[in-house]
C-alpha cells in the first residue's frame, strides 16, 4: 500500500512538472515568426512592444540590443507577464 502511494505521488509530481513544460514548448512552436526587416519597420511604433528575453550572459555580453526593447527574464514570466498591455503587438526575441 505504501509503495502504491509513493508511486502515485511521483506520477503526480511528474504530471505537474510536465504540463507547464509542454505548454511552454507548444506556445513556442505555435508563435508566429517575424523577419528582422519587419521588426525594423515597426521600431518606434507606439502600438508595438519589443521584449528582449535573452538570458543573463547572452544579454550582458551582447553589443547588439534593439533600442527601446524591454529586457525581461524568461525564467520569471509570471512576475512581468501581467504588466504587458494586451492591446499591443508583442515581439519577443532571444538568441
Amino acid at each position: 500500500m505504501k509503495q502504491r502511494n509513493v508511486f502515485h505521488a511521483v506520477m503526480l509530481i511528474m504530471i505537474m512538472i510536465g504540463m507547464p513544460l509542454s505548454t511552454y514548448v507548444r506556445a513556442a512552436v505555435d508563435a508566429p515568426r517575424i523577419s528582422k526587416e519587419d521588426v525594423k519597420a515597426l521600431l518606434g511604433d507606439p502600438g508595438v512592444i519589443i521584449l528582449d528575453a535573452r538570458t543573463g550572459s547572452s544579454w550582458y555580453n551582447s553589443d547588439k540590443k534593439i533600442k527601446g526593447a524591454v529586457r525581461v527574464d524568461p525564467d520569471e514570466v509570471s512576475s512581468w507577464a501581467g504588466s504587458i498591455p494586451k492591446d499591443k503587438k508583442i515581439i519577443v526575441y532571444c538568441s
